[in-house]
């Protein structure tokens, strides 16, 4: 049973609260200033709003008591459910939602705890991975930040890894750059410097259309072209890595139907119109191929 093996106490005060709901969401964010899930969350306040939701936002700083004190302030306005678009991954958080009956669904991001809305993130680096290796490059590397939440990290990561692998191109373990965020915690401030010790690669994979687009800009300010010395993918399809600029190559994630999906879930569970088994959706990316890559120079 998922409430004995997170290990939760029930709090009578907490359970009283959410038989007394409104007509209010509680979406919870963690990073505002990720063009990717900023759009996200205007378009999970739009579909709320047409089915005459109200939308109370908290945002966190990605630590487990953060999350823990916004999950406790929606509960207490008796929000009807909640809408996370990032979670840190505490056992005991997901314990007091399940104990306490409250609707909770994960919109690109992953708990098989509770309802899910997610891309597929393996598939969406096996896209880019694909398209640099049919572009002639074997030199790829990826560049993370701990600041993307921790369960969509590691898969991405471990996409990207067998994405090589099933183009038998080699996996660098010291070409992978675990960033802790640099300027607006967008992408490492130290990215230039750490393949001038490792070498050029051919190509880089991002963990999201942020970090793509800060790391454009480094290789640029350093001297290098892209993409005519480095390819760079990034991650999400946000709105502004199609401006004409910035033309970035991505993995693009369908908004759209992530926040329809995510929304209708949510509402029919707070109506208890499905199953008493979590509903876990993946959804395709799609490649959308921009300047920001070419063929590898010969």
């Amino acid at each position: 049973m998922a409430i004995e093996t997170l290990g939760y106490r029930p709090n009578a005060s907490a359970r009283s609260l959410v038989r007394q709901r409104t007509d209010a969401l509680g979406l919870i964010a963690g990073n505002l200033g990720n063009a990717f899930e900023a759009e996200l969350l205007e378009r999970i306040e739009q579909c709320a709003s047409e089915r005459r939701f109200t939308s109370l936002v908290c945002t966190t700083s990605r630590n487990p008591e953060d999350e823990a004190a916004k999950v406790d302030t929606l509960l207490e306005q008796r929000v009807a459910g909640i809408a996370m678009l990032q979670y840190s991954g505490d056992r005991r958080l997901m314990a007091q939602l399940v104990t306490e009956q409250v609707p909770v669904v994960m919109v690109s991001c992953w708990d098989d705890y509770a309802d899910c809305v997610a891309v597929d993130d393996a598939a969406g680096l096996e896209l880019g991975v694909g398209h640099l290796a049919r572009l002639g490059h074997g030199r790829i590397a990826y560049v993370t930040d701990e600041r993307v939440e921790s369960t969509t990290r590691r898969i991405r990561l471990e996409g990207f890894h067998r994405a090589l692998l099933r183009h038998g191109l080699e996996f660098h373990p010291d070409w992978v750059m675990h960033g802790t965020g640099g300027q607006g915690g967008d992408a490492p401030e130290n990215f230039v410097e750490f393949f001038k010790r490792r070498g050029l690669p051919d190509a880089v994979v991002a963990t999201n259309d942020n970090v793509a687009i800060a790391l454009i800009e480094q290789l640029e300010s350093s001297g290098w072209r892209v993409p005519d010395d480095v390819s760079v993918v990034g991650f999400d399809g946000s709105r502004v890595a199609g401006l004409h600029r910035i033309g970035l190559t991505t993995i693009a994630q369908p908004v759209e139907q992530l926040a329809q999906l995510g929304v209708e879930l949510l509402l029919d569970r707070v109506a208890g119109e499905i199953p008493s088994e979590r509903q876990h959706i993946r959804l395709e990316p799609k490649l959308v191929v921009r300047t920001s890559t070419s063929a590898r120079a010969k």
